[in-house]
């Protein structure tokens, strides 16, 4: 019999997966797997558990919202295990999830990784030793996704996050930055900056499936400059709510490593989760490296 563990975030959204925790471990046994659970119980422990336990299993599923994703991929990445990993999205928003297909309803979710097969799936480093699977990102919406209420969450989803952006526009400032992206160097005032490798960014922006490729070895990035006055403001909205990122007043780009410089004290958002950067600092492009089910 295979070997299955499930790291579990209990305290993810609304907590629908503890409700329906029997029937997960009942689909993945009728499937042939040896179902061990780890339940989470504060910050860090899904990395830990995923470091200490991810080459004892054939399998291991992640159950929680993209923060816990991010921390059991950190934990496989950290300690080098290559074990197969699937996702069970229990959160307020989703996002990789939403951009990668993967069934929101729990059970169906399950169904898809007991029959689904592996699939390399690029993944990010960020500076020496922090991870993120879909986006780091900085500037404006970016404190969104940790800063908003669970419970404003829970009950609003997506909507919250685009409230508490709009509120948190009151407080951007200009960053100025020089940002290399393979061999093409930007300098100037941003307003956010992201990249990426989903069609989703904090449940704020989004981007057309047909401009995200996860397992190319490039990620996506934007980058909105700060806009002069309200007129080039409102140009920059339109253009993100029509989704032209071609449009002058964005930079839309794709490379496998940036360096970020000229601003130490940054503070960055990875996978929904806060996090601070080095000056400089480099994001780069791991090629193929998790072997994701879904």
């Amino acid at each position: 019999m295979k070997s299955l563990y499930l790291i579990m975030n209990p305290t993810s959204g609304t907590r629908q997966a503890n409700r329906l925790l029997a029937d997960m471990v009942a689909v993945f046994s009728r499937s042939g797997f040896l179902c061990t659970v780890y339940m989470t119980a504060a910050r860090g422990d899904a990395s830990r558990f995923a470091a200490l336990y991810g080459s004892q299993a054939d399998l291991i599923v992640a159950c929680g919202g993209d923060g816990t994703l991010n921390e059991v991929i950190s934990g496989l990445l950290s300690a080098g295990h290559r074990t197969p990993l699937g996702y069970i999205p229990a959160g307020s928003t989703n996002d990789f999830a939403n951009g990668l297909g993967i069934p929101a309803n729990i059970i169906q979710a399950c169904e898809a990784i007991v029959a689904g097969t592996p699939k390399p799936l690029d993944m990010g480093r960020f500076g020496e030793d922090r991870y993120f699977c879909y986006t780091a990102s900085f500037g404006a919406f970016t404190s969104v996704s940790y800063s908003t209420p669970q419970n404003v969450k829970n009950v609003l989803g997506h909507i919250a996050y685009i409230l508490e952006g709009v509120r948190s526009l009151a407080e951007i400032r200009p960053i100025h930055m020089r940002i290399r992206a393979d061999d093409n160097v930007y300098e100037g005032d941003y307003l956010f900056g992201s990249v990426c490798n989903s069609t989703s960014l904090g449940g704020v922006l989004k981007l057309e499936k047909d401009q995200v490729h996860v397992n190319d070895g490039q990620f996506e990035s934007l980058l909105i400059p700060f806009p002069a006055d309200l007129l080039a403001l409102n140009r920059v909205i339109s253009a993100l709510s029509a989704r032209h990122y071609e449009d002058p007043s964005l930079i839309f780009l794709r490379a496998s490593s940036f360096t970020f410089e000229g601003c130490p004290n940054l503070h960055w958002t990875l996978d929904g989760e806060e996090a601070s950067g080095a000056d400089p600092l480099m994001i780069r492009n791991l090629f193929g490296a998790v072997h994701f089910i879904y």
